[in-house]
């Protein structure tokens, strides 16, 4: 009787494998199924997922320094010039630089006082946070009243580096309206090329839709002439703008563009880089609205670990905020924005330095 129910017990556990087997190789040619048909839905619609991508991420920030142009609503006194609050200011900068310790580092409106090589925020950021650095910087215009330089920078720490100059075009930066510019600067890591167009788009009112699609044809010759793919490409800067407005939206399209900010902020008011907490914008912002215009946009392939507002911590005490009126001195007009990407290569080769 042991030796039959031993049987009968056996013959039962052979069936009921059998089943299990048979029900898991119908789940796995259901889900190869489903599999299949998400990845050719994406084919057909033009997301294709790239080959493969960079071994390594980096970390990216995008800050304007304020050239301290724009007059301040909240005194008579005017900073143009003023070397003692810029200096304030970029310790403040340089406090919170040593936080993130970005790898890539984009910057707007940053200025060096002709004849005087301590009135340089390059020289002064160099030799604090961004020691060791490279820099790549453009010079975009002199301000004769205060014989200063303005530019648009790059700095890169290890492992990113500066690209050997003879990948570089004759033609480094575009005027852009009245006040905007863009540059770029061509970067290495691990033998792949990084891109970064530094973009600051023209004030309120110049034509959006006409220069986004400016700026749309520049960077399209940028890519071909580099012979980049779009999934190399950063953009970074001043970029305001909205699903709804046409020129923007065609601008992200055309290069298959993600803002890295996407996904990252649980309610809107955690991306505002231009915010009414922020006493410097509010004497400086002639109407404009609190918005999300600092940004750093990347393919839509890349993958965003992380991102958020940065460089918006103030301090309390100022030797030179009060004489502008304001109680407390903060970084700069706007926040920073600060990103770990890790881009998409282009195909099974890869563009390579």
């Amino acid at each position: 009787m042991r030796v039959a129910n031993s049987r009968v017990g056996n013959g039962a556990i052979e069936r009921r494998s059998h089943l299990q087997a048979a029900t898991l190789k119908i789940l796995l040619s259901l889900t190869s199924l489903v599999l299949l048909g998400l990845l050719g839905a994406c084919v057909m619609l033009g997301f294709q997922p790239p080959d493969r991508y960079d071994d390594r991420s980096f970390s990216i920030l995008n800050l304007n320094l304020f050239h301290q142009r724009i007059p301040s609503t909240m005194s008579n006194r005017n900073w143009r010039g003023d070397w003692l609050f810029r200096r304030e200011r970029l310790e403040l900068v340089d406090e919170q630089l040593r936080v993130s310790r970005p790898d890539i580092v984009v910057l707007q409106e940053v200025l060096a006082k002709r004849g005087s090589p301590s009135e340089s925020d390059i020289n002064i950021l160099s030799y604090g946070a961004l020691e060791g650095y490279e820099w790549d910087a453009d010079s975009l215009t002199f301000y004769r009243d205060t014989q200063e330089v303005q530019y648009q920078a790059v700095a890169v720490g290890l492992p990113v580096k500066l690209a050997g100059t003879e990948t570089a075009l004759n033609k480094s930066f575009w005027p852009i309206g009245m006040d905007g510019f863009m540059s770029y600067s061509l970067l290495e890591l691990d033998q792949r090329p990084v891109l970064i167009v530094n973009l600051t788009m023209p004030g309120s009112g110049q034509k959006v839709d006409y220069w986004y699609k400016y700026v749309r044809n520049e960077i399209r010759d940028l890519l071909a002439q580099l012979k980049l793919c779009r999934q190399r490409l950063i953009v970074s800067g001043f970029v305001p703008g909205s699903l709804v407005w046409a020129g923007y939206a065609d601008f992200l399209n055309e290069f298959e563009l993600k803002d890295t900010s996407s996904g990252f902020c649980e309610a809107a008011s955690d991306c505002l880089t231009s915010s009414t907490q922020n006493e410097l914008f509010m004497a400086t912002s002639q109407g404009q609205s609190p918005s999300h215009s600092e940004r750093i946009l990347v393919h839509r392939d890349a993958i965003v670990s992380s991102s958020s507002v940065v460089l918006n911590k103030m301090r309390d005490q100022s030797v030179y905020a009060s004489l502008y009126g304001l109680q407390r001195l903060w970084p700069s007009r706007v926040f920073g924005w600060l990103a770990e990407v890790r881009l998409a290569q282009c195909g099974s080769e890869g563009p390579a330095l």
